[in-house]
């Protein structure tokens, strides 16, 4: 089967799709759920240097991991903390940092894969696909969720807003909150400390504009950080892959 490298950023969740790759160590703030689509798997390694080959996975948030898909096609869908994915996905990992699990038979149609991979699957056809998926997993439940909009609307602030910034302060100030509260209440609702929230903002916008032909000079200023080396390495860091992979080799769409 054929497949090109295609990342898809939403507002709440990405995807990508490969028709194989090595993934540096990666700990994102996503909660994962990775699909082989052909081959003999993917073989993910953990932090202590043990490797276990999968079909199919669900990996936790902030989970230090390396991955190795060379044998085959992969799908990555990844469900940021603004997400009901994130929650329930979360929920349904408890204390595990990755998980085996078991997808029901034909929820993965191949031509949709293709269309994927080729870019040419409707935008509104891939985002049920990307609300199907976990519902499809063996033994998932949907999860009763007490969020408050005050988190909400700080987390899609932060995202709307880069490059321009505020602090915790001001964030908290704008719904009521100190910055000591605020900090409190994101991280009990989103699972995530706003700190590193603002961070995992800043990436998404830093593959936006690289994907675009900004240079990577431009890039760290615009994204809040020092020079282009210290961006890359973040980069690495968060998607498994540097920037010039991003340029080369892989097409993105924001959506």
């Amino acid at each position: 089967m054929s497949y090109r490298n295609h990342l898809y950023v939403w507002d709440d969740r990405f995807l990508y799709i490969t028709p194989g790759m090595k993934s540096e160590a990666t700990q994102r703030h996503t909660v994962t759920l990775l699909i082989a689509l052909d081959g003999p798997g993917f073989v993910l390694g953990t932090a202590d240097g043990r490797q276990q080959r999968y079909q199919a996975a669900l990996v936790a948030k902030q989970t230090l991991r390396t991955l190795d898909s060379s044998e085959g096609a992969l799908l990555s869908v990844n469900f940021d903390p603004q997400s009901y994915e994130f929650h329930a996905l979360s929920a349904f990992l408890g204390a595990r940092s990755v998980r085996s699990v078991i997808l029901e038979p034909g929820v993965i149609d191949t031509d949709s894969m293709l269309r994927i991979g080729a870019g040419s699957l409707d935008k509104a056809d891939m985002f049920r696909l990307m609300t199907c998926l976990p519902r499809a997993i063996s033994g998932y439940r949907p999860v009763a969720l007490n969020m408050d909009m005050r988190a909400i609307h700080v987390a899609q602030k932060i995202k709307k807003e880069l490059p321009l910034t505020c602090s915790v302060a001001e964030l908290g100030a704008e719904v009521g909150l100190s910055a000591d509260r605020l900090s409190h209440l994101f991280s009990d609702k989103l699972g995530i400390s706003i700190k590193s929230y603002i961070l995992w903002a800043r990436m998404r916008r830093a593959v936006e504009l690289i994907a675009a032909g900004e240079s990577l000079v431009v890039v760290a200023h615009d994204v809040g950080f020092s020079d282009s080396a210290h961006l890359t390495r973040t980069i690495r860091n968060f998607f498994g892959f540097p920037p010039s992979f991003i340029v080369k080799g892989m097409t993105v769409r924001m959506l």
